[in-house]
């Protein structure tokens, strides 16, 4: 392995883990503070609706109505998308490796023909993504600069790290391979600090939405006098 790849493979990896594992507690750290802060303020303890928001936790992680979402083959190819890239991420034998050299922590490796076809799947309908972004306005309009260097640089990820992996692959191996580990390395370091952040705190954030409205006793009018002063509202 050449030297520049085993340095990116290494010690940068190791740094690039530290920090994203810690922003991520960080986040997480907050957000249950949060949580039961707002639950020491609920009006009624007994009733914090955990179990539902469990549920419609676990309802927006899977497909389940599909065709009762609005934008149902955007919410496919989304659903797929993520799908490739967690299995990419923890299932690919070469990931598996470095986090077994870098922390000692190993699992089974999921086919590697399989994993392929769901890396592929993912490419494929993380470019579909990217063009609804373009050229669909409603997503454009909703769609930052930074919403489309994520999606491309995670796009470049799965993409480089695909090629590579093939037996036609055109590009140098260990060039091609410096680039994804690179690539990789950028958006770990990154992901607490953005919209990824997502994927460690969307457990949270229906219970924590959920709790959130929960105001305390009287809390309503409290509200109400604040935005409209002691004589409240007529509706």
């Amino acid at each position: 392995m050449p030297l520049w790849l085993e340095i990116a493979k290494g010690p940068l990896f190791q740094f690039a883990l530290v920090i994203m594992v810690l922003g991520f507690i960080r986040l997480i750290v907050i957000v249950v503070g949060d949580m039961v802060a707002a639950m020491r303020r609920a009006g009624d303890q007994s009733k914090l609706p955990i179990l539902s928001g469990l549920k419609d936790t676990i309802t927006w992680l899977l497909p389940t109505n599909l065709w009762r979402r609005a934008r149902p083959v955007f919410f496919y190819a989304s659903f797929f998308f993520h799908i490739g890239i967690i299995l990419s991420v923890l299932l690919l034998q070469n990931h598996i490796d470095i986090l077994q050299y870098t922390v000692g922590i190993a699992w089974p490796a999921l086919f590697r023909p399989v994993l392929d076809w769901i890396v592929l799947a993912a490419i494929i309908t993380g470019f579909y993504m990217l063009g609804t972004r373009i050229y669909v306005r409603s997503s454009r309009m909703l769609s930052r600069p930074v919403d489309y260097l994520l999606l491309i640089l995670i796009l470049s990820i799965m993409s480089s790290g695909f090629v590579a992996g093939q037996t036609w692959n055109p590009i140098p191996y260990s060039s091609l391979m410096l680039f994804h580990t690179l690539c990789g390395i950028l958006l770990m370091i990154i992901a607490p600090f953005t919209k990824i952040a997502h994927c460690v705190l969307f457990p949270f954030i229906r219970l924590g939405t959920e709790i959130g409205w929960r105001l305390a006793a009287h809390g309503g009018s409290d509200v109400t006098r604040t935005l409209h002063g002691p004589d409240g509202r007529k509706i």
